[in-house]
């Protein structure tokens, strides 16, 4: 199993429901407005900001979790295209998981 760290803009949450629902993850916890600063720049933290964060942690079988990677890969790769030379603000990571009770 693991666990999908998902972080986006709050800007393109329905694009990252649609892919979680197109690979059949329904269950995942889901943490909105959050602050915090990588390679796009600073996510500023105000309410309903189009530039705050989202943060999904979503638990999948080892099969499921690659698959919605590759989702992922080619939305970012399909949408990076139109930020004009910016990181397109997606990032996926892929933690070990084991449910333990």
């Amino acid at each position: 199993m693991k666990m999908l760290l998902i972080v986006f803009r709050e800007s393109i949450v329905e694009h990252i429901h649609a892919l979680l629902k197109e690979h059949d993850v329904n269950a995942f916890t889901e943490l909105h407005n959050v602050a915090g600063k990588g390679e796009t720049g600073p996510a500023v933290k105000a309410f309903l900001s189009p530039g705050a964060n989202c943060l999904i942690l979503a638990a999948a079988p080892e099969q499921v979790a690659y698959r919605l990677i590759e989702g992922f890969t080619r939305f970012r790769e399909e949408h990076g295209l139109r930020q004009h030379g910016h990181t397109f603000p997606l990032h996926v990571f892929a933690l070990p998981c084991e449910q333990v009770v």
